[in-house]
């Protein structure tokens, strides 16, 4: 990103990365991916589900994308993951009819595969050229905007609880379910809000001080090359064949 009115963005990739995918242009990968999730989401089989997100696995440990990594952001979704897919299963009473057990596995297998897909496309690029890219693509200029903006603050979020587990963890405070940690944990809860507040009202003074004017001022998009276009073919026509062939299993 480029221009007076923005900061610099950390990247928070952890790797060096020169796949084939890290190589890849931002606009083409990402109606890629958009539309290869889109495919798998309209999926009925639930052994087609499995193959592809064990394909996408195998596709995102040749991207250059650590275990570690990919484990985190499936570990930060597993408890809403979890909850989404027991309810499915349960939800006809207990036990569980097998209908409910594979559709809850197919929306789970599901959400799997759109968290690692989504990461391998957002990690595998600086973050500054990938909305770079998104501003070339003809988006309203307020989206890529909110998500540039979003993107940089979840992070500061991230540190300030993570400064604030600290400051419990320097007072002794010993986590439960016990009235008086239920109290701290709302306390904490309401300082992170308030503090949340407080500091986006800062950062919008401080931008429009700067004459901000809620367009990111970007560089001239990166060309998008024979072997861009090649690679977005080759995921189109991986998605077609998914859905054929999910058509064909279920007529």
């Amino acid at each position: 990103m480029g221009g007076n009115h923005t900061h610099c963005v950390k990247s928070h990739i952890h790797h060096t990365c020169d796949s084939w995918v890290c190589h890849w242009e931002p606009r083409t990968k990402t109606v890629a991916a958009v539309l290869f999730v889109t495919g798998v989401v309209s999926l009925h089989s639930f052994y087609l589900v499995s193959a592809v997100l064990l394909g996408v696995l195998l596709v995102s440990f040749s991207a250059g994308l650590p275990f570690k990594l990919l484990l985190t952001r499936i570990i930060l979704a597993a408890p809403f993951l979890l909850l989404m897919a027991v309810s499915i299963a349960l939800g006809g009473g207990f036990p569980p009819a097998a209908e409910r057990l594979t559709f809850a596995g197919l929306v789970l297998f599901k959400a799997l595969t759109s968290i690692i897909v989504m990461t391998v496309l957002l990690k595998t690029q600086p973050i500054d050229r990938y909305f770079n890219g998104l501003a070339h693509m003809k988006l309203p200029p307020v989206i890529v905007t909110v998500l540039f903006l979003a993107h940089r603050y979840v992070y500061l979020f991230s540190d300030q609880l993570a400064n604030t587990q600290r400051a419990l963890a320097a007072r002794l405070f010993q986590p439960g379910i016990k009235k008086r940690s239920l109290a701290v944990y709302g306390e904490a809860a309401g300082g992170l809000l308030l503090k949340a507040v407080d500091r986006s009202d800062s950062v919008y003074r401080a931008m429009a001080a700067r004459g901000f004017d809620g367009i990111l001022r970007t560089g001239p998009p990166l060309s998008i090359r024979k072997r861009d276009y090649l690679k977005c073919g080759t995921v189109l026509l991986v998605t077609t064949v998914l859905i054929l062939l999910d058509w064909m299993w279920f007529v």
